[in-house]
């Protein structure tokens, strides 16, 4: 299954120091394929820039995206349009903690896995 990974969920790994990834692959009983957009790559750059405990944590979310594949840049969007735009178009869920990006992604359909309080991974929606 194709997942599109979002700023939120990446610094959550990088905190909680665990491959919320590999872990939703064990939810959906499918290998996951991971996609970061670059909008989300900026998002992670200009926090990592910030510096603080947050900016640290936003260091070490795009060193683990640098293990994904790079959607390049397309037209200048905020991060979570471009998202919602590129799940729809390769038919991929989405990976967050936002939940303004999931409320969006659930009335368009896309689906999403985001992490509970107890640190347990949660699959919504139809796999595409």
């Amino acid at each position: 299954m194709r997942v599109l990974v979002d700023a939120s969920f990446l610094i959550l790994c990088a905190e909680a120091g665990r491959d919320f990834i590999r872990l939703a692959e064990d939810v959906i009983e499918e290998p996951i394929e991971p996609y970061v957009t670059e909008e989300v790559l900026n998002e992670l750059r200009s926090i990592a820039g910030r510096g603080g405990r947050r900016g640290q944590l936003a260091f070490i979310a795009l060193e683990i995206a640098s293990r994904m594949n790079v959607i390049g840049g397309g037209d200048k969007m905020p991060a979570d349009m471009r998202l919602l735009q590129e799940a729809t178009r390769l038919k991929a869920a989405i990976a967050t903690m936002d939940i303004n990006l999931i409320r969006r992604a659930r009335s368009l359909g896309i689906p999403v896995i985001s992490v509970g309080s107890d640190m347990r991974v949660i699959f919504e929606g139809v796999r595409l």
